[in-house]
This record gives structure tokens, sequence and C-alpha cells, in this order.
């Protein structure tokens, strides 16, 4: 997201009202969806890209870098903050002009502007599903049911038929809740799940969350549009995401170890047969992708028959700045280091 600098008081009042409550985006929603219907191409047939991951994985700059081929569609900050309304709220949106590209507020080198691609369709899952999955201390893997997921493919045909595109692609890290669900809706879709060294990987959502708890205090209205998001991955508002209740998180969170027991526990869950067995999951070593960008990129748009990619095609993947990085816990450190070593057999692309 930008920094608040970047949002005006008008900005700020807008997102309040179009996010704050439930009630508001579900009511444009079926509003635009009464107007659209009939136009919609409403197929689940469709080979749909989905990245999800622990943060820091690769996830934004592998989406930008498949949204730089320009053959898919994907919600914008041109959308925001009427997201449930893409088509509808376009006629107001396209009369923005685009600006230059400026640093987000990770302070991690990814620059944006209003038509860089982000991570706001779990708007959608929040408004449906909120009591299923998110806890005041934590958030839960959840199965959809059969009516959600059907309104969840007319959120997607709404955003393809603004953008005119057959294939959607989404960077949302709280998918990893909600994999086998999202194979249900989209059969023929591909889940592509970034990885990372797990002690780099640990210490860059460290350096956030402390980044992001400086940043949350100081701020209400950078909290307040990050839990509208449903992003809880740093800060104040951090919840960590849970897949059974035996896991214990028993660490300050301010500690190396809090988030390398956080990487174990969620890989370790991704790595489960019920999940690793599908034909549609392909597992992505972040350092690979970093040095063979070009090569990634293609194998995936082979993967899902969009071909090669286009003549003028041009986006510069920057290697990871690695650091040196201990942990006193080798019990830790070496069950990280065996799911490292089983993602990195498993890793298709």
């Amino acid at each position: 997201m930008y920094k608040d600098k970047d949002y005006s008081f008008l900005s700020k009042i807008l997102h309040h009202l179009a996010l704050r409550s439930n009630f508001i985006p579900e009511f444009l929603h079926d509003v635009e969806l009464f107007i659209f219907k009939k136009k919609l191409k409403i197929d689940n047939s469709k080979q749909h890209l989905f990245i999800c991951g622990l943060p820091r994985s690769g996830t934004t700059i592998l989406m930008r870098a498949l949204y730089e081929t320009k053959k898919f569609a994907s919600l914008t900050y041109r959308d925001m903050p009427f997201v449930f309304m893409p088509n509808i709220w376009s006629k107001v949106s396209s009369r923005i002009k685009s600006s230059a590209e400026r640093k987000r507020i990770h302070d991690d080198n990814i620059s944006i502007n209003i038509d860089s691609p982000e991570a706001l369709e779990e708007v959608f899952w929040r408004i449906k599903l909120q009591n299923q999955y998110i806890y005041s201390d934590k958030l839960k893997t959840h199965k959809v049911d059969s009516f959600t997921l059907s309104e969840f493919r007319n959120f997607i045909s709404l955003i393809l038929h603004k953008y005119k595109k057959t294939n959607y692609l989404s960077k949302n890290n709280n998918n990893i809740l909600r994999i086998e669900s999202l194979i249900e809706c989209f059969p023929e879709s591909t889940i592509i799940i970034p990885f990372r060294d797990p002690l780099q990987h640990a210490n860059s959502l460290l350096r956030q969350h402390k980044n992001f708890t400086k940043i949350q205090k100081e701020n209400k209205f950078i909290k307040n549009y990050m839990s509208y998001l449903s992003h809880y991955e740093f800060g104040i508002i951090h919840r960590p995401y849970f897949f059974s209740e035996e896991k214990s998180f028993d660490f300050d969170k301010n500690s190396l170890e809090y988030w390398l027991n956080l990487w174990i526990n969620v890989y370790k869950n991704l790595l489960e047969k019920k999940i690793s067995a599908k034909k549609n999951i392909f597992y992505l070593n972040y350092e690979y992708f970093c040095n063979n960008s070009k090569i990634v990129i293609e194998n995936i748009l082979n993967k899902i028959s969009l071909n090669s990619l286009p003549a003028d095609y041009k986006f510069e993947v920057k290697p990871p700045m690695n650091k040196e990085v201990y942990t006193d816990d080798e019990k830790m450190l070496e069950e990280a280091k065996k799911v490292f070593n089983d993602l990195k057999l498993l890793g298709k692309m």
C-alpha cells in the first residue's frame, strides 16, 4: 500500500465508507452483479493463477512479473476502495490520471502507482466469511460453502469483464487458508506457493513486523486500512495463520524465533499430501526465481496455455539481499531446514 501522505482526506473518508462495514460492499456488489450479470462469462474451467504463501516469500514480485505480460486481469489500486463494484466504479476511477511510481510503505524498494496490481480480493472473503476464519488472535483454515464459491466466480467474472481478459491473476497470502476450496471453485486453476530460505524469510518477516508496528502505532488510518483488507501479517494487528489447535505460538513477536516458528507451521501444512498431491499446486523457490525469472514466467505461461512472453516484455527481478542470520534454537532450525529441503524437492517451476 501507499504511505499515509499519499491518501487525501477525501480518499480516507471514502475508504472508511466503502470498507468499514460489511453491508455497504455487499450491497454494492449486488447492484453491480444485477447490472452486469447478463454480460458475464462465468466459466469455472478457466486456468486462473493464484499466488499465495507467507508474506515476504516473493509473492508480490512474482505477481508483478506475471502482470507485466499483459495476459491477466487483477484488481489494482485503481479499484480501491470500491473493489466490490469494479465496473461501476471504473466510470469514476478511469478519470484519475496515472502517476509516477512511488515506494510502497513496506520500504522494500518495490514501487507502485494507481495501476499496480495488489492483494485486494481478500475484502470479498472478509465480507462473506469473516466469522469463519478471522478471530481475535488468529486466522484459521476453513472450507468455503458452495454458495460463496458461486459468488466468488461472479466476483472474478466482474473483474475479468472490466479488464477484458479471460485469465485472472491473484496474489493473496490468506488463500493458503482455503486452497482446497479454491481448487473446488476453479478446478483448472494453478496455485503457486513461493518459499524461501527459512532464516532469511523469518528475518524479513521480523523486520516488517517492527516496521508496521511503528507505523500502525503512529497512524490509525494505516491500521484500519490493513484491517479492512484483512492484512494481519504484521504490526500491532498481527494474527498468525492457524492450521491446528495444538500448535503453540508462545514466542515474543519481536524475536526471530516467533517468525521462524510461524514459517515452519505454515509450510509444514502446505506440504501435507492433501495439498501437495494436487495437480494444481506448484512450489517455487524464491531464490531460484530471482536468478531465473524469465524462465519461470515462461514455464508458468506454458502451463496454462498462454504461450510465450510478449516480444517487448521487460521486467527486472533483483536477487535477494541476504544477511547473516542466527538462532540459538538448534531444534527449531533443524526442523526448518528439513521443511525447506522438502519444499525444494517438490519445486516444479
